[in-house]
């Protein structure tokens, strides 16, 4: 029984070793960062912030030149 409050832990196999991983899972979600892959919510979301940023840097110095 887990105790109210208490994060659950991830629990995905390591490639390196085969052990369960012990970081604390994301909100909503039963992985953690590092194991739900590109395409859970929160990875897109990392994507589309990622592109932003790089978008913004091209077009500052596009208009430095």
């Amino acid at each position: 029984m887990a105790v109210a409050g208490a994060q659950q832990k991830c629990g995905a196999r390591t490639k390196s070793t085969g052990r369960p991983c012990k970081n604390a899972v994301m909100k909503g979600t039963s992985r953690c960062r590092k194991h739900q892959g590109e395409w859970s919510p929160q990875g897109v979301l990392d994507r589309r912030q990622r592109e932003l940023d790089d978008a913004k840097r091209k077009l500052a110095k596009a208009r430095r030149k």
